[in-house]
């Protein structure tokens, strides 16, 4: 047991002199990281682990009749592991970490190609944090709530609309120093009649289409409102039922939120929308910044 290694291994010191040889820096083990990452990279937010075979139960289903061979305790542990990395997985993507996991022998038979899938995630990361750090405009966007329904609005009145022919919430851009609450309540008003009398604020989607600007979308669900329905100079407004929102013309990335609408998580969540040529490459979130710990405040010593 003493013999096993849990830092440093062979894999790692292979996988990190490669990185190091192409002018990546990088952290390990980072204690300020869930599940302690083999390799960090920090402003990209990715996390890199090497996993070896037994212990971390490659294709554990299929070899655990002869597993089972083993002493109850590594077979336990083994288990152990599996629940673990799970849990790492599905905790730092939350936290909008993207995670990459390589067994042994991928690093021992193809390490360029583990190499190319590092140096891919990077690059992608880095134009994704290059997209949202340009982000200038800053939109609101509601879905208004009444019963089993929600309120959508099928953009089809305005020419050069980026947004013709989808069916969306309601929202708009915001004025001067105007807030996203008072934006979005502005814009409810003015394209639908009806004032908000209570909402929940949801979180930040930024979508991130290279055919367009990058803009940063604040998400609310209206559960109250006052006022008569009007008719919208930008489209057609219409009550969808919830079990078939799904059905209408959608953004594909309005796909990965709307079940997030009524689902019972922390709130408010980030969510990245990434799309390239006009079609959704990826959905990162929904995920939750991490808490900063804050930092005891020294006591006086009181004077004698």
């Amino acid at each position: 047991m003493s013999a096993i290694r849990g830092k440093n291994t062979g894999l790692e010191l292979a996988l990190r002199k490669a990185l190091t040889e192409k002018g990546y820096r990088y952290r390990l083990y980072s204690s300020k990281v869930f599940g302690h990452p083999d390799i960090l990279f920090p402003a990209e937010k990715i996390a890199v682990f090497c996993d070896s075979e037994f212990w971390h139960g490659y294709r554990f289903e299929e070899n655990v009749a002869q597993l089972e061979k083993l002493t109850p305790f590594w077979l336990t542990k083994i288990r152990r592991n599996i629940a673990r990395d799970k849990d790492v997985n599905e905790t730092l993507k939350k936290q909008g970490y993207w995670v990459l996991r390589f067994w042994g022998q991928a690093i021992q038979k193809d390490l360029p190609a583990v190499i190319k899938e590092i140096e891919d995630a990077v690059a992608a990361r880095r134009k994704v944090l290059a997209m949202k750090a340009a982000i200038k405009g800053r939109t609101t966007l509601a879905y208004i709530e009444s019963g089993d329904s929600y309120l959508f609005l099928r953009r089809n009145k305005k020419s050069n609309d980026p947004n013709e022919g989808k069916c969306i919430g309601v929202g708009g851009h915001l004025e001067g120093n105007e807030s996203p609450v008072a934006a979005m309540k502005r814009e409810i008003l003015e394209e639908t009649g009806l004032s908000v009398t209570s909402y929940k604020y949801l979180g930040i989607l930024d979508f991130l289409n290279d055919l367009y600007p990058p803009e940063r979308m604040y998400l609310y669900k209206v559960t109250g409102f006052t006022g008569e329905l009007r008719e919208c100079d930008e489209g057609e407004l219409f009550w969808v039922k919830k079990d078939e929102m799904m059905n209408l013309s959608l953004w594909e990335g309005d796909r990965a939120f709307l079940p997030l609408l009524d689902a019972d998580i922390p709130t408010p969540f980030k969510m990245d929308l990434i799309y390239e040529g006009g079609e959704l490459l990826r959905v990162d979130g929904p995920f939750l910044e991490a808490k900063k710990k804050k930092t005891p405040a020294k006591r006086k010593r009181k004077k004698r």
